[in-house]
C-alpha cells in the first residue's frame, strides 16, 4: 500500500495519522466539527470518524479529554 501524507503515522505511542492529528489541532483551537471539515475540505461526517479514531487511540471519551491529552502529550503542535 502506498502511504500518502494523509496516512502517515505520527507519534509511537498514540499512533495518530497525520490528519487525526489536524483534527485534533483545530478542536484545541475550538472550532466545530462543520468549522473542521470546513477547514480541511473533508465532510463533517470525517471529522467524525477522525474524531472517533483519535478518541480510540488516546484512551478518552469526550472532546475535552482529548484536547487535554493532546495538549500536554504535543500530538497537536503549534503549526496545526
Amino acid at each position: 500500500m502506498r502511504r500518502t501524507a494523509s496516512n502517515t503515522v505520527w507519534g509511537e505511542e498514540f499512533q495518530l495519522t497525520l490528519r487525526e492529528r489536524e483534527v485534533l489541532g483545530q478542536l484545541i483551537h475550538g472550532k466545530t466539527n462543520k468549522e473542521i471539515a470546513r477547514l480541511l475540505a473533508i465532510s463533517p461526517k470525517t471529522v467524525d470518524r477522525h474524531l472517533e479514531n483519535c478518541y480510540r487511540k488516546l484512551g478518552v471519551t469526550s472532546r475535552a479529554a482529548a484536547a487535554i491529552k493532546a495538549l500536554r502529550s504535543g500530538i497537536a503542535g503549534s503549526r496545526d
